[in-house]
Formats: structure tokens, C-alpha cells, sequence
């Protein structure tokens, strides 16, 4: 006679439940299970200082949702809100970052049966990921490929990484050495000098001036207060960061944040977040030509920055970063609150200035 094994969740139907601190121990648990140990245990250690410590979650606590089927739980989505500026409209939007079904309920479309939230008071989502999967959570989510820009500044390293070999990397000793003149040409730009730039070890109230003279007045984003940016950058455990800024006398005229990592045995540079008026191009100049010398001062070999406004993309090009298409294209997922019509416009990518800091995109490796 065959054996019928029940589980002890059949029969019964997946329900939504809202995160509480004493879920913690148990979704943990859940992580290990569901992700490889490296992504479990960087997002364990980002979890309170990501979820639970945002300086913006509502009154009830963090926007995170679970699903259970009886007592077990089987998916997970999290995101963090942020103040908003949605073309001289302010709110609340939410990255959400994490969408996740334990592998053994995989494929029952939960998130489906249960629905997915929308908060009136945060009527603007946005998310990455590799696919354009989300989607399939939610019909209202308009996905969009983002090409990354690369600044090679030590092509041998690159080359003899990913080839092992000695006689390719002689030859990119060589192209990287006539990319590196090529930046010193007049088409390309080392930074203007007139502005000096500083390291700053935090964030202070001249930043939110910064904010209300460089906000983009026709484009959605995120509002880069100190209050924002010293819990982005400045608070987060597992990570450290090179903040520059361009003051003129007491004030600050610009800003950049930097980030230096190791991936695949290569040191690499990310240019993560920035933010000077429109009209002051030299100020962004300035910060990028810093943020470049300390790169090749500690020995990186590359440079990745994702950026859609079109002023800042000038001048990273003038720097000598060029779209670099990837294998696994990065999206950049967006959904609008039905009903929102005054928002409707930024469901196109054009009206969105973003940065690589912007959600959870930079959080990974």
C-alpha cells in the first residue's frame, strides 16, 4: 500500500500578515532557507538598519509583508519608504527590494491569491532586479532596462582577471594606458580645479539647500536631505563610504557619494550617488574628477555609475564613461497608485532621475 504524505499546510490557504520585530528570529530562518548563504547573510545583517531603523516608516512599522500558510511562513516582501519629489509633487514612495517564496512554494502564485498592497499615502513603488519578473507580480508595473556607464581606469587588471591571461594583459597595459591619455585631451575632462573639492564625514543641513536648488523640477526623485542620505550612507553596517562635496564658503554647491568593493579578485569602483544644479556642470565635474583620483589612488580597476539625467550623463561621459550593455540587463521597475493621474507621467523612465543608490540596486556587492 502506498504511503500519503500530508504536509501540514494543505488545505489551507496562504494569508498576508504585516512584519513585527518578534518575526524576526523566524524570518531569518526563512532567508537561509531561501537564499544562498552570501545573499541570506548580507541582507540579515542590512535588516535592521534597512528595514527597521528607516528614518521613514509609517507609524505602524516597516513595510514589509509576510505570507503564511497556517503557522509557516512562506514568502516575503520588504521594501523601505522615502520622501519623494514627483515633479514638484511630494510623497511617499517605497522601494521594494525583496520579493521572495520559500522553494518549497514555489510556483502556487501567492502573492497572486493573496494580492498585493498599495498603499494610498504611498502611491509610488520602484524596484530593480535582472529580469523584468515583477511584472508578473502586479499588472500596474511598467519595467525598463537601465545600461550601466563604465570608466576603465586599469584595463590589465580587467583583462588578466577574467582571461588569466599574461600576454592579454600586457596588451591592456598598453590600452589603458593610451585610455588614460585619451582623458587627459580636451574632449575629455579631469575636473575644474576652481572647484575643490572636500571629504565629508556626514551629511548636515547645507545639503537640504543643495536639495531645494538642484531638484529637478519636471522629474521624479528621491529627496536627498541629510536626513535621508547620513541613514543611506552613513549608517549602514556593512558598507563605507567617500562622501565629497564642493563648498563655496559656507555653503555646499554639490555633492557625490563613492564606493569601493571587490568583486571577483578585481577592486572596482562605484560611483553610487550625486546631486549639483543643473546649471552647474563644472561643480559635478570637479566631484567626479575627485571621486576618479581616489579610485585610481587605491588601485581600482573600473568604474560603474547608473544614471538617466541627461546633464549628469554629459558629464560622465566628458570623463570617459561609455555604456557597457550587460549579459543580465539591469531593470528599473516602477508602479503608479491607480487613480493617481497627476502622477501618470512617471511611468515613462525619462521623467525619473536615478542614481545607483536609489532603492536597493547598490545594497548587493
Amino acid at each position: 500500500m502506498a504511503t500519503v504524505v500530508v504536509s501540514e499546510t494543505m488545505g489551507e490557504d496562504p494569508v498576508r500578515h504585516q512584519y513585527r520585530s518578534s518575526d524576526r528570529a523566524e524570518l531569518f530562518d526563512f532567508l537561509r532557507e531561501s537564499l544562498s548563504t552570501d545573499d541570506s547573510e548580507r541582507l540579515i545583517k542590512q535588516w535592521s538598519w534597512r528595514y527597521e531603523a528607516s528614518p521613514f516608516n509609517p507609524a505602524e512599522g516597516p513595510t514589509i509583508d509576510i505570507i503564511r500558510i497556517g503557522t509557516k511562513l512562506v514568502a516575503l516582501v520588504a521594501g523601505f519608504r522615502v520622501r519623494m519629489s514627483m515633479g514638484g509633487i511630494e510623497c511617499f514612495g517605497e522601494s521594494r527590494g525583496v520579493w521572495l517564496v520559500h522553494p518549497k512554494h514555489r510556483g502556487h502564485h501567492l502573492w497572486r491569491r493573496v494580492g498585493t498592497l498599495h498603499s494610498p499615502d504611498t502611491p509610488i513603488l520602484f524596484g530593480w532586479s535582472r529580469v523584468p519578473g515583477r511584472a508578473a507580480v502586479e499588472d500596474q508595473w511598467v519595467v525598463e532596462r537601465i545600461t550601466p556607464l563604465l570608466r576603465v581606469l586599469d584595463l590589465r587588471s580587467l583583462i588578466e582577471q577574467f582571461t588569466n591571461s599574461r600576454w592579454l594583459s600586457a596588451i591592456g597595459g598598453g590600452v589603458s594606458a593610451a585610455a588614460r591619455l585619451a582623458g587627459e585631451l580636451p574632449g575629455h575632462a579631469r575636473g575644474d580645479r576652481s572647484h575643490p573639492v572636500v571629504r565629508l564625514s556626514s551629511f548636515d543641513d547645507r545639503v537640504d539647500a543643495i536639495f531645494d536648488r538642484a531638484r529637478r523640477a519636471h522629474l521624479a526623485m528621491v529627496v536627498r536631505d541629510h536626513r535621508y542620505l547620513n541613514w543611506r550612507y552613513c549608517q549602514r553596517p556593512d558598507a563605507t563610504y567617500m562622501l565629497f562635496g564642493v563648498e563655496c564658503g559656507s555653503e555646499l554647491s554639490g555633492f557625490l557619494v563613492a564606493r569601493a568593493c571587490e568583486r571577483q579578485g578585481v577592486p572596482w569602483g562605484y560611483i553610487v550617488d550625486f546631486l549639483a544644479p543643473a546649471t552647474s556642470g563644472e561643480v559635478l565635474s570637479s566631484l567626479v574628477g575627485q571621486a576618479l583620483d581616489e579610485f585610481r589612488v587605491i588601485g581600482v580597476a573600473a568604474v560603474v555609475c547608473f544614471a538617466t539625467d541627461p546633464v549628469v550623463r554629459h558629464t560622465l561621459f566628458r570623463h570617459g564613461f561609455f555604456p557597457f550593455p550587460q549579459r543580465r540587463p539591469m531593470h528599473f521597475n516602477r508602479s503608479i497608485l491607480a487613480g493617481r493621474n497627476d502622477l501618470a507621467k512617471f511611468a515613462v523612465l525619462r521623467n525619473w532621475y536615478v542614481t545607483m543608490g536609489d532603492g536597493d540596486l547598490e545594497m548587493a556587492p
